[in-house]
């Protein structure tokens, strides 16, 4: 059954890689078997990270400098990577911005482009780059990372959550498009997890973490370690047969 799950041999790509669930990601993605790629906007954190998993994992890990709401910068991190490793078989669109609580009467052309195109435009972007090496070498796994809001929303984060809606839409399309070369695409939709990001929108809701808790079956917020798992069932052969899916992976907690 190990076997289904070891990605000895491969190479796997993840966005937002030093913090928060992208850096549960590459340490369970390396801890598989996989070399992974670290990239996030500061170097001086890829390195960091980089250089933890290389000691805790023993697998080669590559950081790189990106930042993924810049669209012409994208190919060069695809180019480097396999310049370097030769291979992407996982790409993990982790990476995500939500800066502040901005009801819609206050959402401004420059807000809504920032979270754009680093919510919708970079993932889209890189998956694109992406999945034509990969079906030339076989195939490979794309996993987009929206939230449950997608399908809820709320007062204040109608940007974050409507163009996370948009991605699940758009892996669902992806997934069509590149089923020929052999790359499933899929989505994690994450509830409440002790992230960087919520304490960030903790700082302007108080009681929001306690809330998110009571809302979930579990009655309790998850550690961003507990997202390994559904990502190596994506990442690896255990989910060879599965493409277009979207999984909620939130204690229980109800999408609408």
């Amino acid at each position: 059954m190990s076997d289904r799950f070891d990605l000895t041999g491969r190479v796997s790509l993840v966005t937002g890689a030093t913090k928060g669930l992208g850096r549960a990601m590459v340490q369970g993605l390396a801890e598989a078997g996989s070399d992974v790629v670290v990239v996030s906007r500061k170097q001086d954190l890829c390195d960091q990270v980089a250089k933890e998993v290389e000691e805790a994992t023993g697998r080669r890990a590559l950081p790189i400098a990106c930042h993924l709401g810049e669209w012409d910068a994208l190919p060069a991190l695809v180019d480097r990577v396999y310049d370097e490793l030769g291979r992407i078989d996982v790409l993990v669109n982790n990476a995500g911005i939500n800066p502040a609580l901005t009801p819609v009467t206050e959402i401004s052309e420059a807000y809504f482009d920032k979270l754009c195109n680093v919510n919708l435009k970079g993932p889209i972007r890189l998956a694109a780059l992406c999945a034509p090496r990969m079906g030339e070498a076989g195939g490979g796994s794309i996993i987009n990372v929206a939230t449950l809001g997608a399908y809820a929303a709320g007062p204040g984060v109608g940007t974050y959550t409507g163009l996370k809606a948009a991605l699940l839409n758009f892996t669902k399309t992806m997934a069509a498009e590149w089923v020929s070369l052999g790359v499933r695409v899929n989505a994690i939709s994450p509830g409440p997890f002790l992230t960087e990001m919520m304490k960030g929108t903790a700082k302007y809701d108080e009681g929001f973490i306690d809330r998110s808790a009571e809302a979930t079956l579990m009655k309790r917020v998850a550690d961003p370690d507990e997202i390994v798992g559904l990502t190596l069932y994506l990442a690896s052969d255990a989910s060879s047969y599965v493409t277009g899916e979207d999984y909620a992976i939130a204690g229980g907690m109800r999408s609408n």
